[in-house]
């Protein structure tokens, strides 16, 4: 039986859809998306679609970026050409190849299961809180976890009707998921794949000649970024990339970046094995706890019927799942949204999980998932409560209007369902999106008013400060790049003395720390603006305690320096 009527499945998405939207208006978030809508930025301006160039924080001068691939940038520069350079046209690309992802989590449980399991696993993936973050702090990951996914679903489907059509499809998804973020794409896919082959014990599949178009169809997909490697490092071994020098860009991106990642080879993050199974906790809410269960679940109902392959259940969701989790766990650089490319397959197990229990009619054990998520709905109001009631106050009337449908429709849904798999859903999709809401239109919208990048560009706006006339001084900030729509000057103390005779006017970006050194240099200065700067993707009990927060941030002092005109050195007349 269906849980939910139609009806039901398009509000829900409809209001993700929504939320989705929301967060497109507010300023990116420094570090990394404000240094890739940079780099696009760049590409844009100096129309050179070929070279990745960003720009270091410690000497602050440009380099060749050699890490992530050129996708992300492209798409994002190709947005800016159609709409302008903006953080909703950087945005856009990454959100509208999301809805790619969902619907290929949805034909990929269709296929594997049937059409139920297939919505409630979109659903899932749509709603959980890391996806939505991540539709607003874009980065590759939004762009890697709808090609995966997409690519897998193709790949399934050759396997299930041997197409020529979908080998090509599923080859070419992987090959943008690489031209996303690396190999990592081909690992997830081929080991999920190959555990789908091995569980139907398919093995002469293995030796189908479709297999070479597939690869042919993967290396033309990723040939342009192939040849952009190429151009820009393969053919310039004199240039001194990632602290060495004759660094190819093609063994990079098929070999060396995932090496290095599992081994620590350039950075250590965090190289405790534990790191995301705390992280799933909060990564993929509301449904963190009811996906362990899933996988327990299905484990134990692997051992009970001894691995024989049977139409019940698969094992493309789960062994993928084992694999590639344990291989990122065991790797020496960890950060949280390396998780994202596995939420499709935590989706589709998560809905097959949910609807055994309801076919098999296991009421007490859905009664149990249904306290489990009440539970997790009462955590997700009051951390609402507590962020936009003590933390930033919300004082905007229409986003207090929005918050009281958010929670007229939660509370509906609490009365309206006696269906356990629908009391299991509906109320947990709608405290996620309750908490979304009030992220996308208050929480990060005062958030980022601490952000230097955005803050100065609308200070410059108000003020009539030229971009152009605007410095650095020892510091960067993506976002100031971004915002200001230029690679910023860096003015050392000597290039200072020369403008400050050169008798034009400038305007310095100084932080608290530099300051002393600004003042030794006896300058103009006519007019200083005060700006309150916290690394916001760091936040800590002290910045939000609003009584502790005037503690926690550092002002950062836009200077407006008069120069004066050095001396004529020439006589009268």
């Amino acid at each position: 039986m269906n849980s939910l009527d139609k009806r039901w499945y398009w509000l829900l998405f409809s209001l993700i859809g929504f939320i989705v939207f929301l967060g497109l208006f507010f300023p990116l978030i420094d570090p990394d998306a404000n240094e890739y809508a940079a780099i696009a930025m760049r590409m844009v301006q100096r129309n050179d679609f070929v070279n990745i160039i960003s720009r270091s924080h410690i000497t602050l001068q440009e380099f060749d970026y050699l890490d992530k691939p050129h996708l992300l940038f492209w798409l994002s520069a190709l947005s800016y050409k159609i709409f302008g350079i903006s953080d909703w046209a950087y945005r856009l690309p990454s959100i509208l190849f999301s809805a790619l992802g969902v619907y290929s989590t949805y034909r990929l449980g269709s296929l594997l299961y049937n059409k139920e399991v297939g919505k409630n696993a979109a659903l899932f993936f749509a709603s959980s809180l890391a996806i939505i973050l991540f539709n607003h702090d874009v980065r590759t990951d939004t762009l890697l976890t709808s090609f995966v996914i997409f690519g897998m679903w193709q790949l399934a489907e050759f396997v299930e009707k041997e197409k020529l059509r979908n080998i090509i499809l599923g080859a070419a998804g992987v090959a943008l998921g690489v031209a996303s973020k690396g190999m990592i794409s081909v690992l997830v896919c081929g080991t999920s794949i190959f555990c789908h082959i091995a569980y139907l014990r398919k093995w002469k599949l293995l030796y189908n000649w479709k297999w070479l178009i597939g690869l042919l169809a993967f290396f033309i997909t990723l040939s342009p970024v192939l040849y952009c490697y190429y151009l820009q490092f393969d053919l310039h071994p004199e240039k001194f990339v990632n602290g060495s020098y004759g660094q190819s860009g093609i063994k990079y991106i098929l070999w060396t970046q995932s090496f290095e990642r599992l081994s620590g080879g350039r950075a250590t993050s965090s190289p405790e094995f534990s790191f995301f199974y705390h992280t799933m906790l909060w990564a993929i809410l509301p449904w963190s706890i009811l996906v362990y269960a899933s996988v327990f679940g299905r484990i134990k109902r692997f051992w009970e019927i001894g691995l024989r392959s049977t139409k019940e259940i698969e094992m493309l969701t789960l062994g993928g799942i084992l694999i590639i989790f344990h291989l990122m766990s065991a790797s020496k650089f960890k950060l949280p949204h390396y998780l994202n490319i596995l939420f499709p397959l935590f989706a589709i197990l998560l809905a097959s999980y949910l609807y055994n229990l309801q076919q098999k009619r296991k009421l007490k054990i859905l009664q149990k998932l249904i306290w489990v998520q009440y539970f997790i709905v009462g955590v997700l109001v009051l951390l609402t409560i507590v962020l936009n009631i003590w933390v930033f106050p919300v004082s905007n009337f229409w986003v207090l209007v929005g918050g009281v449908i958010f929670s007229g429709l939660l509370a509906y849904s609490f009365l309206k369902w006696r269906d356990s798999l629908a009391r299991i859903i509906v109320p947990s999709v709608l405290a996620i999106l309750l908490l979304s809401f009030f992220l996308n239109t208050n929480f990060y919208p005062r958030l980022l008013q601490y952000q230097l990048g955005n803050t100065v560009a609308t200070l410059a706006k108000k003020e009539g400060i030229p971009p152009n006339k605007t410095f650095i001084y020892k510091r960067l900030a993506y976002s100031l790049d971004f915002y200001l729509q230029q690679t910023t000057p860096a003015l050392t103390d000597s290039s200072i003395f020369q403008k400050n005779r050169t008798g034009v006017n400038f305007y310095l970006v100084v932080f608290d720390e530099h300051l002393e050194a600004v003042k030794s240099m006896n300058l103009n200065v006519t007019k200083t603006f005060t700006i309150p700067q916290f690394r916001v993707s760091r936040l800590d009990g002290k910045f939000l305690n609003p009584a502790t927060r005037g503690a926690a941030f550092q002002n950062v002092l836009l200077l407006q320096i008069n120069s004066k005109a050095a001396p004529s050195l020439s006589g009268p007349g």
